[in-house]
């Protein structure tokens, strides 16, 4: 997770230092130049080696599951990768997830969930609410159906503990009161330091024979449901850039951070500063809005005097990427919290960074047919929208599981030196009967409601929906941005190219897969339609024979490639290890990229090379035999200026 204080923020720059020393380049200047067979030049080409496949240490997965919960039919999975850290390769994975079927000793009801830790104890955190919300929930909903079941008794009615469904003010007072539970167990664990240490805690509570769900959240994590779309106007396109899907994203849950406005506020109010690290530094000023003057101190301290001042507040600017704002110490610089509830983190709780979750419960309906629950690491780079027009594609969660995480790590690695965390269970619901209340007679109506009232809708919907885009939107831009700045600081053995030289021509078979590809760069999606078909006449075809090397840590990065066919591992020699790389050494197994024109799955690998031309980070080798496109940035130089 990526609120914590004590994550480090790392340039480029200062990370390329610690990858081996480049002996020859591998990349020649132009891509285009394979041999008369059509494989890459031969001193490309190395033996393959047989380092440990430690992917699997990495993953962890629970099969797809089916189960009938009431008239609710369900089929869930659940995966967790752990992320790549290249400046502590022994970091533990800090997420967790959770699944209990027959909840509370209900056949009918079911309970899943997921947690992010951060801090030096966040995997302890998070496993210690992975084993224990579960347990609790449990245990506070047994003894308000057994309080109930008594209450029923003293009027002559004895129903049956398993008749008795809680209604929703029920379910949430006991949502919350386990999370408080919960969270004060941390504080009293001897095995566990809470005190700048902590987790999210995103969690769905199912009611099969109500058909109904509550949604509770702390922290960042995000709960999604995917509703199939009736009407054809309603039909959204993915930010990404697919074609129109047959699902819309509906936010169920809303991260709690200082860029809420509304936990802003009551962060405030508790006396805490919101500044982001730079302007705690003196790096950065702090920039106030127009009504924050009278508002706000120039520390980020509240200074409202009546509520008619709150309403006309504006948005603050803070960056949404790489510098959020965050919780501090009304004087000191401690605990800088880029949330605001969450379970643990004791210094941060007395300064309004609280453990009641926020909930949201709602009854499914014909068309709600997957709910995601997952952590920050899979939203850095992907929409809601993005999330659920992937598991659309797949009939098994697990698969379904797979693919969103592969595409989020992927993201990460194209444009970060390093990865999150990355957690996610999918749910697919084929099949929501008619509420089976019938063993609740009319006399014991009293003990659920069924209906819910219309504020219950989800009031932030288009408010998330439109934070979401604008996030991507303003990342891509940023990235953009750095592109132009890159391609105008040319490197002294940097030659021009001839771009009619390199032209070549593809099929429409062949611009599929490359527009397929470049819809989900952030780089390139947003070039005009002229550079575009430039960019497709200027990628080169190359082939590839397993154990071929086509990327090799440490030497200079110029091309970006994207996979048509084939598999291919990245893999990373730690810094420790360096001066042991040789021929037939890989190195560590990181990911592994694989290529699909079936699923339409095509990865790019390479990126960050046309932003720094800078060393490689990692070795790619080919798995299988296989085919891709490069880019070289000597071309996309020359396509930037027209």
């Amino acid at each position: 997770m990526g609120g914590c204080l004590s994550k480090q923020r790392h340039t480029a720059k200062e990370l390329e230092v610690v990858q081996p020393t480049p002996t020859t380049n591998r990349e020649t200047i132009l891509p285009h130049q394979p041999s008369d067979n059509g494989h890459i030049p031969n001193n490309k080409t190395r033996s393959a080696f047989t380092a440990k496949d430690d992917a699997d240490v990495e993953l962890e997965s629970v099969p797809t599951t089916t189960l009938k919960l009431g008239g609710l039919k369900i089929r869930y999975a659940s995966m967790s990768k752990r992320g790549y850290y290249p400046e502590d390769h022994s970091k533990p994975n800090q997420d967790a997830f959770s699944h209990t079927s027959n909840f509370a000793s209900q056949v009918s009801d079911a309970f899943f969930a997921v947690y992010d830790g951060h801090g030096r104890d966040g995997e302890k955190c998070a496993q210690y609410s992975r084993d224990m919300l579960p347990t609790v929930l449990s245990r506070v909903v047994k003894e308000m159906k057994l309080e109930l079941c008594h209450q029923e008794s003293d009027k002559g009615v004895v129903p049956m503990f398993t008749d008795v469904e809680l209604g929703k003010e029920q379910v949430q007072h006991a949502c919350t009161k386990s999370h408080l539970i919960v969270n004060a167990g941390l504080r009293e664990n001897g095995d566990i330091d809470d005190t700048l240490s902590g987790t999210t805690a995103v969690s769905v509570f199912v009611q099969g024979r109500l058909n109904r769900v509550t949604i509770s959240n702390v922290g960042d994590s995000r709960a999604i449901l995917g509703r199939r779309v009736w009407k054809e106007s309603e039909v959204t396109r993915s930010i990404q850039g697919s074609s129109a899907v047959p699902y819309k994203a509906i936010p169920l849950s809303r991260d709690q951070t200082p860029h809420s406005k509304v936990e802003r506020k009551r962060i405030r109010a508790c006396g805490a500063r919101i500044l982001s690290l730079d302007q705690i530094e003196g790096l950065e000023p702090v920039k106030l809005c127009k009504k924050d003057d009278d508002e706000n101190d120039e520390n980020g301290h509240d200074n409202h005097d009546s509520e008619e001042e709150e309403e006309e507040e504006k948005e603050e600017d803070f960056d949404e990427n790489d510098d959020p704002p965050r919780v501090w110490h009304p004087t000191m610089d401690y605990p800088g919290t880029a949330f605001t509830r969450s379970l643990g983190d004791a210094l941060a709780k007395e300064l309004g960074v609280i453990a009641e979750p926020e909930m949201v419960t709602m009854e499914l309906q014909e068309g709600d047919e997957i709910i995601v629950l997952a952590t920050d690491g899979v939203f850095e780079f992907l929409t809601n929208q993005s999330v659920i027009d992937i598991c659309a594609k797949f009939k098994d969660p697990l698969e379904a599981c797979r693919a969103v995480i592969s595409e989020a790590y992927q993201l990460w690695l194209q444009y970060e030196l390093r990865t999150d965390d990355i957690t996610m269970i999918c749910i697919f619901m084929d099949g929501i009967g008619k509420k089976d209340v019938q063993k609740n007679s009319s006399s014991h109506s009293s003990l659920h409601r069924a209906t819910l009232d219309a504020s219950d809708s989800i009031s932030f919907e288009t408010e998330h929906e439109a934070k979401d885009e604008d996030k991507v939107n303003r990342r891509s831009a940023e990235i953009k941005d750095m592109l132009k700045e890159s391609l105008h600081q040319t490197p002294t053995k940097e030659r021009s190219i001839n771009m009619p030289f390199l032209k070549t021509e593809k099929t429409n078979e062949e611009k599929d897969v490359l527009n397929h590809a470049i819809q989900r760069s952030l780089i390139l999606q947003k070039m005009s339609k002229k550079q575009l078909e430039m960019i497709y006449s200027a990628m080169q075809p190359i082939r590839v024979k397993k154990g071929d090397w086509l990327i090799c840590q440490g030497d200079a990065g110029n091309c970006l490639y994207i996979a048509e066919e084939g598999t291919f591992e990245a893999r990373l020699v730690s810094p420790q290890g360096s001066h042991q790389h040789t021929e037939d050494q890989g190195g560590k197994l990181v990911h592994v990229y694989e290529a699909s024109k079936q699923k339409k799955i095509f990865p790019c690998f390479g990126e960050l090379s046309l932003l720094y031309s800078s060393p490689r980070a990692a070795s790619i080798v080919a798995r299988t035999d296989g085919k891709l496109w490069a880019l070289h940035r000597v071309a996309l130089k020359a396509i930037m200026k027209e």
